[in-house]
């Protein structure tokens, strides 16, 4: 595929947060989430809409989100990831890599309003 065509997929402003986890002097959770920056993305929906998962409902719509490739968005780091995409949260659940496309990935994310 070429670049252009990437480029042209890409059509959705999305702003990277990464979880930065930290405890407090009690031992409590206060981590944050820290802006990595913004780019431009590909939004589609990812399957049906709010579905059961075992025995318990999923809230959130699913999305696949194509971007260009950056290094916050290799392994398993990206799962500390969500992404502002019109006014809600996507919530990175899972990270595809194909060697044969290398600037690109595809994220797995989950919808969790805004």
């Amino acid at each position: 595929m070429m670049a252009d065509e990437l480029a042209g997929q890409l059509a959705e402003r999305v702003d990277v947060e990464q979880w930065q986890p930290a405890r407090d002097l009690a031992g409590d959770d206060a981590g944050a989430w820290a802006a990595l920056g913004s780019g431009f993305a590909g939004v589609v929906p990812d399957g049906p809409g709010p579905a059961l998962a075992g025995e318990a409902r999923r809230s959130g719509r699913r999305w696949r989100v194509v971007m260009r490739t950056r290094p916050e968005l290799a392994g398993a780091g990206a799962l500390l990831l969500r992404l502002r995409w019109r006014g809600q949260w996507l919530h990175v659940l899972g990270v595809e890599d194909d060697p044969r496309v290398p600037d690109r990935v595809v994220l797995r994310c989950e919808g969790r309003g805004p």
